[in-house]
């Protein structure tokens, strides 16, 4: 028998409902993640989540913020039910309900332009002329994909 569970890919911002082959392997989720190490974060007492082990690495360009958890998850996200010690079964809560306990985030650079002729040690800057970048982290609510992939 098929299993639900629900994907969050950070890089896009979609969450949707994927279908998992029955059984209590959790071979399908490594690949469905695209991961070589899981690890397993508590979601509620209910429901419990799986997440890349080493997906906060350098070169990171999206990351999900998980409402409670004391840091970032990276990598793509799969929402299950159970508490992990058991078989998993299907998300005992809507798409949209767990949806709302994350937020997408992705690094942003915005250029910073001189105001006004401005003197640094380098020299003087003219107004207008780029000075720099700045980093801004932008956070979206994850979009829901209709449909099971």
């Amino acid at each position: 028998m098929s299993q639900t569970c629900y994907l969050l890919d950070p890089e896009t911002t979609l969450v949707r409902a994927v279908t998992l082959p029955g059984g209590i392997s959790f071979k399908p989720l490594y690949e469905l993640i695209g991961c070589r190490l899981i690890e397993l974060v508590r979601f509620d007492e209910r429901h419990s989540l799986f997440v890349d082990e080493e997906g906060l690495q350098d070169g990171l360009t999206a990351f999900t913020i998980f409402e409670g958890y004391p840091q970032p998850l990276a990598g793509k996200i799969a929402l299950v039910g159970g508490d992990g010690r058991e078989p998993y079964t299907s998300p005992l809560i809507s798409l949209e309900d767990a949806a709302a306990h994350f937020k997408c985030c992705r690094p942003v650079l915005d250029p910073v332009f001189a105001t006004s002729d401005e003197k640094t040690p380098g020299g003087i800057i003219i107004a207008g002329a780029l000075m720099g970048l700045q980093v801004r982290i932008e956070r979206r609510a994850p979009t829901l994909a209709e449909g099971e992939a």
